[in-house]
């Protein structure tokens, strides 16, 4: 009944589920696809249709065939799916498709495995969405998806089914929520009409068809109206949405990027749409994603409209291939190109395929990863073309006529003769550049790993060296030596930021010179540095390495011309002595480093006893702090801010204690410090950030009054990217409008690179916060920095305040911070007042408010909230 194909394919693959299908239903499957459709026999599943036990979530080659009925499948091809059972259940399955013909009829053979209990055979990438398999790069990802899409454009299948593809593969490749539409223009009605939006909800499909062109018409009309790309990050405050705004945010779109689809010719075919629910813009991989699809469809789109003119299906073919980036080449045995496209002459630099001739006449050598040369006869060409079996991404390297070095994924097929299966008459080879991707791995790798400005290792570089030196110590002695310099603060200080980086730089050379190249010398950040040393006999031999470290770092150092002298502290930690891992070894050369600074600065110190007795306390400090944010130890005091105009109550500042277990409340001085050291300041900050702005509100609505609460940032809390996000997100859940709260930030923070500054700057001050200057006129920031920051609020330091109105100089240094803060359209908040003839002197200098013990001390929630009481029925009494 079956031909001898059919019996083949039963003797070659055991071990695979096969069921054989003629005109779309089962006549014949083995014991192992009886078993996976969890059937008794044979009987149960005879004449049932493929389509009642295989789902496929996303168009694809098997499906089309299936649905065809079409007997011309030159190879086998594969997908992957899910395969229902006779009892309901859904099986993560590969699928590959063979076909035969019997008489007339098409016989379909398919070979099932289960996912779940069965290696993959497939070579290609499917995303996790659809099996759970680990995604590749983006990158690797957009070219996959752009060899499919245009395979299917080279298959003919239906533009309809080639734009539905792309809006689906387009979804998973910026795997964020978006949705992917695709309008084409109509000629006729010169409107744009919906062609694709698989992932679109169906009612808003039926208001988004027939858009007109022009401004307020949805972004794509203006897209298509200035041929331009359109990104509307906001939807209802866009005037390109003028007239249908209220269509997408009905159905929680509120940003939408659409890209002009062009021919080579620039004419207008329509637009690609990503609709997304938050307001947001594109960012720079997201938007050449999308470029690169609106090319992938332009193609897809005019290839449809050239069939028409196309003479024969070859010329259609050319096409393609000729707008593919992967580079195509057919080759002849012994080496003859036969024919190749653009993007293959473009990658291999080939100017005349006929001077070129053999292959090997473009290029001096290929090699492998590990760098080991190819032999002509072992390549993959001649290794296809000797054993007729396909070889797939293979990654190799090519050395050019010029010398350049390509890296390219090699697949290979071969071409066999019409008339004998088993002759290889050539080999269709088609590659993609990844030289560039390579390159930026590298380059990544090199940013991960090394530090930007002296391009030392990094602390990550420098704990992968440590952790290796460790586990192949055995017998040997590894130490770690922790530097730091001596007054590096005064450089930045008085030449700045500049001469300081310049000057690390120099450090690093000199460190460098007082090492092995056995040894490792790493830069944790800022001004310290870790020298790694392997294979020495005695501590004589790291005495003499810190002492010749400390003469070299003695020899002044210059900078525009002006002489700065610095010292180095030194602290030297021993394994196995002193610690088996490297953080052990860290934190102990780290405390051994703080001794030499201790003792004069500029000497070193070995870790010893009496510092593990001091390492060990700050280690149980630093568990007790993790446990308290744990354990909701920390508390909130509140401090009021009082009105010099009215008296009242305005506001109050929020200043965070411990409530330690059997010991009672600590002061924030005692561990605040040591929480920014060891990183857990921010969590600390967000937790004070959140119950302040809670509790603020709470009060506001208790008492009905216009309270604001101050909460203070530490700059490791600005150098975190999720701090605006993380305020609103804060502001949302407790009601607190954004006017009621104020950051307070310390001038040390305006130091920092500006740029960075300014962008968080902008997205708190555009969210309405309010920003005060803490303990303004005791820092090192230049009054520039009063313009360049969008400062409302100037807190002068109890410095000040403490000897007003006795010290003249306060006096006049006072009235002249609280006029120039007038001038600059700020408020002046005095902190530390604590009596009345500093209030009254404030209040004639024109200060906005007081803060300070003459009013009262930071108290609790439960003081403050009568605190409140009593104010409030003062006023109403008054």
């Amino acid at each position: 009944m079956y031909p001898v194909n059919w019996q083949a394919l039963l003797q070659q693959h055991p071990q695979d589920a096969v069921i054989a299908l003629i005109d779309g239903t089962i006549v014949h499957a083995n014991s192992l696809a009886i078993q996976l459709l969890c059937a008794k026999n044979l009987n149960e599943i005879s004449g049932l249709r493929w389509n009642a036990f295989l789902e496929f979530s996303h168009p694809n080659q098997v499906k089309t065939h299936l649905q065809a009925g079409s007997s011309l499948l030159p190879n086998a091809i594969a997908e992957f799916c899910q395969l229902k059972t006779r009892l309901g259940q859904l099986l993560d399955v590969e699928v590959r498709l063979h076909t035969f013909p019997i008489q007339r009829q098409t016989a379909y053979v398919l070979r099932l495995r289960n996912l779940q209990s069965q290696p993959i055979a497939k070579s290609f990438h499917v995303n996790t969405n659809v099996t759970g398999l680990p995604k590749n790069s983006l990158s690797h990802e957009a070219l996959h998806h752009e060899k499919e899409i245009l395979e299917m454009i080279a298959l003919d299948n239906p533009l309809t089914q080639i734009l539905q593809d792309v809006c689906d593969r387009m979804e998973r490749l910026l795997d964020n929520g978006s949705v992917c539409a695709i309008m084409l223009f109509d000629q006729e009605t010169q409107k744009l009409k919906l062609a694709a939006a698989p992932g679109m909800d169906p009612d808003f499909l039926n208001e988004m068809d027939h858009v007109e062109i022009g401004l307020g018409q949805w972004t794509c009309g203006v897209a298509v109206q200035s041929a331009k790309i359109k990104i509307t990050d906001h939807i209802a405050q866009s005037e390109l949405w003028q007239w249908h705004r209220e269509i997408p945010v009905r159905y929680g779109m509120h940003s939408c990027w659409s890209v002009p689809i062009k021919t080579a010719f620039n004419t207008l075919l329509g637009t690609v749409d990503i609709y997304h629910p938050n307001q947001r813009h594109p960012s720079d991989d997201e938007q050449t994603l999308i470029m690169d699809a609106m090319h992938v469809i332009a193609l897809a789109i005019d290839k449809k409209n050239m069939e028409h003119s196309l003479a024969t299906s070859e010329d259609r073919y050319r096409s393609v291939v000729n707008n593919l980036t992967e580079g195509i080449m057919v080759i002849a045995p012994g080496g003859k190109i036969l024919t190749c496209n653009p993007s293959a002459k473009r990658i291999l630099k080939i100017q005349d395929i006929d001077a070129t001739g053999r292959r090997h006449r473009y290029f001096k050598r290929i090699f492998r990863e590990d760098s080991s040369e190819i032999q002509i006869g072992d390549d993959p060409a001649s290794i296809v073309l000797r054993t007729g079996e396909a070889i797939a991404n293979l990654s190799i390297g090519m050395q050019l006529h010029d010398n350049a070095i390509v890296w390219l994924l090699v697949n290979v097929q071969p071409i066999h003769h019409s008339r004998s299966s088993n002759k290889t008459e050539a080999v269709l080879i088609s590659f993609t550049d990844t030289t560039e991707v390579r390159e930026t791995e590298r380059q990544l790798q090199y940013i991960a790993t090394h530090d930007a400005l002296t391009g030392l290792p990094n602390r990550h570089q420098l704990q992968q060296r440590l952790a290796t030196a460790l586990a192949h110590a055995y017998e040997q002695k590894v130490a770690v030596i922790f530097l730091d310099l001596d007054h590096f603060k005064n450089v930045n200080d008085t030449a700045g930021h500049a001469a300081g980086d310049g000057l690390l730089c120099d450090v690093a050379r000199r460190l460098s010179s007082c090492i092995r190249a056995t040894d490792m010398l790493a830069r944790l950040g800022g001004d310290e540095f870790v020298i790694v040393v392997e294979e020495f006999d005695t501590a004589q031999h790291l005495k003499e390495l810190a002492d010749r470290i400390l003469t070299k770092m003695r020899e002044p150092f210059v900078i525009d011309q002006h002489q700065y002298h610095l010292g180095t502290s030194i602290g030297i930690s021993v394994f196995p002595h002193d610690g088996t891992d490297g953080p052990t070894l860290l934190r102990c050369a780290d405390s051994a480093m703080y001794l030499a600074k201790e003792l004069g600065r500029n000497n070193y110190q070995f870790f010893t006893s009496d510092l593990m007795i001091r390492a060990q306390h700050r280690y149980t400090l630093e568990r007790n702090l993790r446990r308290a944010l744990v354990d909701d130890e920390f508390i909130l005091y509140y401090q009021p801010k009082v009105s010099l105009n009215d008296g009242k109550i305005v506001g109050a500042e929020a200043l965070i204690r411990w409530q330690m277990p059997e010991i009672g409340v600590i002061e924030p001085n005692e561990f605040v410090p040591f929480s920014e050291e060891i990183g857990l300041i921010v969590p600390m900050g967000r937790w004070v950030l959140s119950k302040a702005c809670e509790q603020a509100q709470k009060w506001r609505q208790q008492f009905d009054i216009d309270f604001k609460i101050s909460v203070n940032i530490s700059p490791k809390q600005f150098q975190d990217p999720k701090l605006p996000q993380f305020i609103l997100e804060v502001l949302l859940a407790s009601g607190l409008p954004a006017h009621a709260l104020q950051l307070e930030i310390t001038e040390g923070l305006l130091m920092v690179e500006a740029e960075h500054l300014s962008l968080v700057f902008d997205a708190i001050k555009t969210l309405g916060i309010s920003i005060s200057l803490d303990d303004f006129g005791t820092g090192f920031s230049s009054l520039s920095y009063l313009q360049r920051f969008p400062i409302d609020n100037l807190k002068i330091d109890r410095s000040f305040i403490h000897e007003i109105p006795e010290n003249q100089d306060s006096v006049v240094l006072t009235k002249a911070i609280i006029a120039m803060s007038s001038a600059l359209g700020m408020s002046v908040t005095a902190e530390g007042v604590e009596n009345l003839a500093q209030q009254d002197f404030l209040k004639d200098a024109g200060c906005d408010e007081i803060q300070g013990f003459y009013f009262s001390r930071p108290i609790s929630v439960e003081d403050f909230s009568q605190l409140l009481n009593r104010h409030t029925l003062e006023s109403k009494i008054n």
